[in-house]
């Protein structure tokens, strides 16, 4: 695979590097230590091995020695998408626990999971439920523990200098709404209760280092995955990020992310979510109205109910709680989640033609503009996705002229012997006609 281009964009501000100071991933080449009198910032850069990038790492003494570097690694050939470290954040806005319910014959939670009828995930059901396809949920992590997700996570690996140990509820609680199971007497369910997923860790508790989304983005496309969820983001842009969700896209894989819970708050574009081809995902209210607080711009390709979503969290105390959680974190993962039911009707399908389905049969609304395409419709794209794997039926022949001579009477002396006429002779029904394209 030829290395991408290398990226126009500039280096992110050095403010936001400095949020990454103390970040690391052990993907990342081993940086060395930087000389005292300045605060050490990382730049990173692609190398691209057999089409596969390769994160690699140095570390400059301030501003301006960064900046140097950044124009040394552009310079070198080998290497591409030279910036200094960005951090992105997780995109909740909040959750709220719901009551404990005993357990029942489905889900005691269902009850509260509406946004399953606002965006037809049932309709969707029938046909697919997702076995077989697998959502990378790179978050701040998974307990694979969990109720609802035990035996459909596969761990992809730890990209930060967090301990495996410390899992906030945030990662779980995206993969629920992606996997939840269905009719298993807990929780509530996920748009696709049987897809897989595939838990990497990019995100620590002070933020999600681009080295490491970059990392996390590699080893989930070599591992196979079919859909990568994004529910972080902030509103610098980085290169190396983006070549590698260009590459990710290159090889079959949709992109989804969130689009920024700031709608009120200067609406700034957020990324990953902006970068081309990404879903990005903004959010409705429990009242099916454009929420005001997720951002709307034209980077948005679609909308998905934002607020009192049921999510399943990590074991904490002794048991596994179900919270009413907000933002475009969780709007997103419907997304993805219907990404992979798609995937599973249309396997070969590329991320575009993907992502066209999804756009194409949401549902428009009478919202404000920069919500996308209108609210998401799972059972539409499925149906769409299946109904393009069918070809179309052949036009029917015209019947075949007749060729049997009129009958005339025979000589009143003579009576024909019988001729068999074998049926491999004759044909039982017209050739269908093959259309051409």
């Amino acid at each position: 695979m030829p290395v991408p281009a290398r990226s126009t964009a500039r280096s992110a501000a050095v403010g936001a590097a400095l949020l990454a100071l103390t970040l690391a991933t052990p993907a990342a080449q081993a940086a060395p230590l930087a000389p005292a009198g300045g605060p050490a910032l990382h730049v990173d850069a692609l190398r691209w091995v057999d089409g596969q990038p390769r994160l690699e790492t140095r570390t400059a003494t301030g501003s301006a020695a960064a900046a140097r570097l950044v124009r040394t690694l552009d310079a070198d050939p080998a290497l591409s998408d030279a910036q200094v470290r960005t951090t992105y954040r997780l995109t909740p806005t909040g959750s709220t626990g719901l009551p404990p319910r005993r357990l029942l014959s489905t889900d005691p939670y269902l009850k509260y999971a509406y946004h399953l009828t606002a965006i037809d995930a049932f309709g969707a059901w029938p046909t697919t439920k997702g076995a077989g396809v697998t959502v990378a949920v790179l978050d701040s992590g998974v307990d694979a523990t969990q109720p609802d997700l035990v035996g459909r996570v596969r761990s992809l690996g730890n990209f930060t200098r967090e301990s495996d140990a410390i899992v906030v509820d945030h990662g779980t609680q995206v993969a629920t709404v992606v996997a939840g199971a269905y009719g298993n007497g807990v929780g509530a369910a996920g748009v696709a209760p049987e897809v897989t997923i595939l838990a990497g860790k990019v995100c620590e508790r002070t933020g999600c280092a681009s080295d490491a989304i970059v990392a996390g983005i590699t080893a989930a496309v070599k591992a196979g995955a079919d859909v990568v969820n994004l529910s972080l983001g902030g509103p610098d842009q980085n290169r190396t990020t983006a070549a590698t969700i260009e590459w990710a896209q290159a090889q079959g894989v949709v992109v989804v992310a969130s689009a920024g819970n700031s709608g009120a708050e200067g609406n700034l574009v957020q990324y990953p979510a902006s970068y081309p081809g990404v879903l990005s995902v903004s959010a409705s209210t429990t009242s099916g109205t454009a929420a005001p607080w997720a951002q709307h711009n034209d980077a948005v390709d679609l909308s998905a109910p934002g607020e009192s979503v049921p999510a399943g969290s990590p074991r904490k105390d002794g048991r596994y709680a179900v919270t009413a959680v907000a933002g475009t974190s969780f709007s997103a993962p419907q997304v993805a989640a219907a990404a992979a039911l798609v995937r599973a009707v249309a396997p070969a399908a590329d991320a575009a033609t993907i992502g066209g389905w999804l756009t194409g049969t949401a549902t428009r609304q009478s919202w404000p503009g920069g919500y996308g395409a209108g609210m998401l419709d799972v059972a539409a794209a499925v149906r769409a996705a299946r109904d393009a794997q069918v070809p179309p039926a052949p036009p029917a022949a015209p019947a075949p002229p007749a060729t049997t001579p009129p009958a005339t009477a025979p000589p009143a002396t003579t009576t024909p012997a019988p001729v068999p006429v074998p049926r491999g002779r004759r044909a039982l029904r017209p050739v269908p006609v093959v259309p051409t394209r």
